[in-house]
């Protein structure tokens, strides 16, 4: 064979490869970007509700009353029956904790309070509560339970992770700098599932935190927080 017929079935080869590649099954093309998408085990959407308003938080809008806005849940300002002093600083992630926690950053206390009413809030008023802190501050469970979302998709909320608690409740945590455990995760009351920061719509660094019904997440379907 010529060196002229060689390089013509080397090109053929080549052509024949392409043709190949190019005509993979759309439906295999999907599921393998799917599974490229949910490569760390995140459920992908963080159970947002798409019906609903986005979430809109601001900890620091001027001109505020602090009357809580109504709820329709009657336990609203019921206060936590088990709520106790944490270990400063909260439990290594993984490590079970020696109590029960007081704050879900531990050492800091409300800075901005659930229920501020402002038009400028979606829901007219303020769905959780704040909590000032620097960036990179631990986060901890208030209770134990199965983390049910974490990831990047909060839009306003920034970086946030759900928790659904063995009191019946989802607490939400948002703002994060960093997210250390993915949906599914079985985690403990004072165990560091987070770090604090100032992703989404913030003007400063701080944790927003809000008190669910168990279930997907729904904006304004809150109450004031308690665990």
């Amino acid at each position: 064979m010529t060196a002229r017929s060689y390089r013509v079935s080397f090109f053929a080869v080549l052509a024949c490869a392409a043709l190949a590649a190019c005509s993979e099954p759309a439906e295999t093309l999907s599921r393998n970007l799917a599974a490229a998408g949910d490569a760390d085990g995140d459920d992908g959407d963080g159970d947002l509700d798409p019906s609903t308003p986005p979430p809109n938080d601001d900890p620091a809008i001027g001109g505020d009353t602090t009357d809580p806005a109504p709820t329709d849940d009657p336990s609203d300002d019921e206060p936590a029956k088990d709520a106790g002093p944490a270990k400063d600083g909260g439990t290594d992630a993984g490590t079970p904790p020696a109590q029960k926690v007081a704050s879900p950053v531990p050492g800091k206390v409300v800075t901005y309070p659930y229920g501020v009413k402002n038009p400028r809030y979606a829901a007219g008023y303020h769905t959780g509560e704040d909590y000032a802190t620097a960036t990179g501050s631990n986060a901890v469970a208030v209770r134990s339970g199965t983390i049910r979302w974490s990831n990047d998709a909060g839009g306003a909320y920034g970086k946030w992770m759900g928790l659904d608690a063995d009191n019946g409740r989802t607490y939400v945590y948002c703002h994060l700098s960093s997210r250390l455990f993915k949906a599914g995760d079985k985690v403990v009351a004072g165990q560091v599932i987070a770090k604090t920061g100032a992703t989404g719509n913030v003007t400063g660094p701080h944790l927003h935190f809000e008190d669910h019904p168990l279930g997907p997440f729904k904006y304004a379907q809150v109450r004031k927080p308690a665990w």
